[in-house]
């Protein structure tokens, strides 16, 4: 391999790693919000995401450690630009309602994702195979997560609005979940 697609290769997984620490702390710091256990089924998708951001952060330190990208200076450069965005998403978290802390999980997971395909991207192109399984592992774990809480976003809000006063559609769950899944064409 040469030297610029070795640099590509540190880039890439450095700024992977820092994705995915970004999202192990926040949700970390999510699930032991109470107001998360309020809502059925949620506290399983974020702890499954814990468990499958955290195995991928493991693999992607091996992987750098093993092609010399030290995690000092190497993640300092593109971490700011790539994590910048996740850390004003998250930085407010005690303040938001569950639903914003949810569709911030679900940009959080939707940059994984396509990070995930830059990775892989490039692992191809370069012959990298380990990079290409692993970057594989994330395109196969995140979008699950990511279908799992936008289905459970609208009955987060809905359930938010209705502390507040009783709701003048209640079929609006539904109606959102339908519109919503339609537009993916996932059902």
């Amino acid at each position: 391999m040469n030297e610029k697609h070795q640099d590509s290769l540190r880039q890439y997984v450095n700024d992977m790693i820092a994705v995915e620490r970004d999202i192990t702390n926040a949700i970390k710091v999510q699930i032991d919000d109470e107001r998360v256990k309020e809502f059925a089924g949620l506290m399983e998708i974020l702890d499954q995401a814990v468990q499958a951001s955290e195995s991928r952060l493991e693999a992607l330190k091996r992987l750098s450690d093993q092609e010399a990208g030290s995690l000092g200076a190497a993640v300092k450069e593109g971490i700011t630009a790539v994590t910048g965005t996740l850390a004003g998403i998250y930085g407010k978290i005690w303040e938001y309602p569950v639903s914003r802390m949810v569709r911030d999980d679900i940009i959080a997971l939707d940059v994984a994702s396509i990070g995930y395909g830059m990775l892989l991207t490039l692992g191809l192109s370069i012959g990298h195979d380990e990079c290409s399984d692993l970057a594989t592992r994330g395109i196969d774990q995140t979008p699950p997560l990511i279908i799992a809480l936008t289905d459970l976003l609208p009955i987060i809000v809905a359930e938010e609005l209705a502390r507040d006063a009783p709701l003048v559609n209640p079929a609006a769950v539904q109606v959102a979940c339908a519109r919503i899944r339609g537009s993916w064409n996932i059902g």
